[in-house]
């Protein structure tokens, strides 16, 4: 292996060397410290419920976080591994769901899909990331044309397209963002980016409510929610992209207030997408796996539409993987 590779992958020793990862650190773990601080003090101006159901959700934070971090600062291939599992646990939360798990020879080839896209992530061999897409898709619609079923057959198969292109494709570019050698204060921004949407959503939604965005979707979530988390997102990539994006053509204000607004828009749409497959489904919490927030998918639902936009916008202003070592383990051209 490329001593280069080795290191992006393997070595924790490199994870300060950028200026901007330090600081981010500190903004990954500054709302766990202040929120403790803000519901004991708060509590004149907090309802019992809203202040049970936030030390719920805080209390699941204590392990994301420490988590995320962790994977991030340990190597490239720990981001690999973990979105992986992260994948294919998602996975699993929706064929569940949809009743996709009865359909056991589709679910293998999108389990196989999922696999082969994160192992071109980690080879850093982008055409056959590319390919597994359209290679995929073509695999579940004619192997399920070949059991010779046609009652139910565009049901199963878009289910089992729409499984592929979540949790393989969308997911997959945050996997291959860990191509890069400044990944860590890249997809630092993205990650945070998305935590501070969130807290954002719930604080100003259950502090100034108003008008529902999508009533017959998620009762729950507000326009006020929608546009505070999008504010605050911007600010965040504008500053900390800055820092993260230096010496790249993304470090410009107006296109990371674009990338800020893109990813708040991305976030929005994927907690609605997971809303309305639940409400299709007739499913409240997909798992119970993280205390006060449900499902892995109840948790990262936003991340998976971010991913792809993320991945395209840094790729197309700074690049991703400029100069580092491809196919790694394959040695394929």
């Amino acid at each position: 292996m490329n001593p280069a590779a080795r290191d992006r992958l393997l070595n924790p020793f490199t994870a300060f060397e950028h200026e901007a990862t330090l600081p981010l650190l500190v903004a990954a773990v500054a709302p766990l410290v202040l929120a403790p601080l803000v519901l004991r003090f708060g509590r004149r101006w907090v309802s019992p419920e809203t202040r049970r159901d936030a030390w719920r959700r805080y209390r699941g934070w204590l392990v994301i976080v420490p988590t995320m971090a962790a994977a991030v600062l340990l190597g490239a291939a720990w981001v690999i591994a973990g979105v992986a599992v992260l994948s294919l646990l998602s996975f699993r939360e929706y064929a569940r769901a949809t009743g996709l798990f009865r359909e056991k020879f589709i679910c293998y080839l999108v389990v196989l899909g999922v696999g082969v896209a994160h192992f071109a992530a980690l080879d850093n061999w982008y055409r056959l990331f590319v390919a597994t897409f359209p290679l995929s898709i073509a695999c579940v619609a004619g192997f399920a044309a070949a059991q010779d079923r046609p009652k139910g057959y565009l049901q199963r198969v878009a289910l089992g397209m729409v499984a592929f292109s979540l949790f393989g494709s969308c997911l997959g570019h945050l996997s291959f963002l860990a191509n890069d050698v400044d990944y860590r204060p890249r997809l630092a921004v993205v990650l945070i980016a998305v935590g501070y949407w969130d807290v954002a959503r719930y604080v100003v939604g259950r502090a100034v409510g108003g008008p529902k965005l999508v009533p017959h979707t998620h009762p729950d979530r507000t326009v006020s929610g929608a546009v505070a988390g999008a504010v605050v997102v911007v600010g965040f990539v504008v500053v900390a992209g800055w820092f993260a994006f230096a010496r790249t053509g993304l470090q410009d204000s107006t296109r990371l207030a674009a990338f800020g607004l893109l990813v708040a828009a991305a976030a929005q749409f994927g907690d609605l997408m997971l809303a309305a497959i639940k409400r299709d489904t007739g499913v409240e919490n997909l798992d119970v796996i993280i205390p006060g927030h449900g499902g892995l998918l109840d948790r990262f639902d936003s991340l998976i539409l971010v991913a792809p936009v993320a991945f395209h916008v840094i790729n197309y202003y700074a690049g991703v993987g400029v100069d580092q070592p491809v196919c790694i383990f394959t040695g394929a051209r």
